[in-house]
């Protein structure tokens, strides 16, 4: 399998981004919502568990193409309970972005059992 250079995976991403924040627009998406985050997700919930189901399907059929295919409409989903937390999901992408822009060999390790990134016991 070829790595893919990185300024087309981040273009193929920022369409995917752009593409929810368009559907969302396009069906009302938030306006439906409650005003609760927690609702909000609470609500959402549902699609990301059917489609991580039908990823999991994928993998049993062995189907390359299907299986990016249904990676791909789980990050669709997962963006979109982004795109439903609204301005929540401004501070809490930058803290995740920096969070793990700040993992290091010296403070994590692949742990080999699970393929983790794991934190390092700090008493090390």
């Amino acid at each position: 399998m070829t790595l893919v250079p990185r300024s087309e995976f981040v273009s193929a991403v920022t369409n995917l981004a752009a593409e929810v924040y368009d559907f969302h627009e396009r069906w009302g998406v938030e306006e439906r919502l409650p005003d609760s985050a927690i609702e909000r997700i609470k609500i959402r919930q549902p699609l990301l568990r059917e489609e991580m189901g039908e990823l999991d399907n994928e993998i049993v059929t062995k189907d390359e193409t299907a299986l990016a295919e249904e990676a791909t409409d789980v990050a669709f989903v997962a963006i979109g309970h982004l795109a439903a937390l609204q301005e929540l999901s401004l501070l809490a992408v930058e803290t995740v972005v920096a969070k793990n822009a700040a993992k290091t060999d010296a403070t994590h390790y692949i742990n080999r059992e699970t393929g983790k990134i794991t934190r390092r016991d700090k008493a090390l």
